[in-house]
């Protein structure tokens, strides 16, 4: 099969495109959530990405579906079960945190999305 002038620029423009697309996927993983999100406040906006970071007062795990809820400086965050690491973080340890905002049964709360989003501060002993 022989390929016509036109033919062969959309190729051309169709390999480009993917090339864009990937170069642009490796560089938006390399810069971070951090440089999309905000600092957390309670006035965030619902479904925006914050970042949060503070000292685990409270942690739980939920009676149905094994969810972790934590309280982080006074903020409630909420692991899903997926992404709940056995007996991490405990209550003393500080941490800092990627999620969205949302508000369940009336309270704000930051949704973790990922197990990779919330982080120790301390140094392991």
């Amino acid at each position: 099969m022989i390929l016509v002038r036109q033919e062969k620029v959309a190729v051309l423009i169709l390999v480009l495109v993917v090339l864009a697309v990937l170069v642009s996927a490796f560089v938006l993983e390399s810069v971070g959530k951090g440089a999309f999100s905000l600092p957390y406040a309670p006035d965030s906006a619902e479904g925006s990405l914050v970042h949060h970071q503070g000292m685990v007062e409270e942690s739980t795990i939920t009676a149905s579906g094994g969810h972790q809820v934590l309280v982080v400086s006074g903020v409630k965050v909420f692991i899903p079960s997926e992404h709940v690491q056995n007996g991490w973080p405990r209550p003393g340890q500080e941490v800092s945190l990627y999620g969205t905002v949302q508000t369940y049964r009336g309270e704000r709360e930051i949704l973790v999305a990922s197990g990779e989003d919330i982080a120790s501060l301390q140094s392991p002993v």
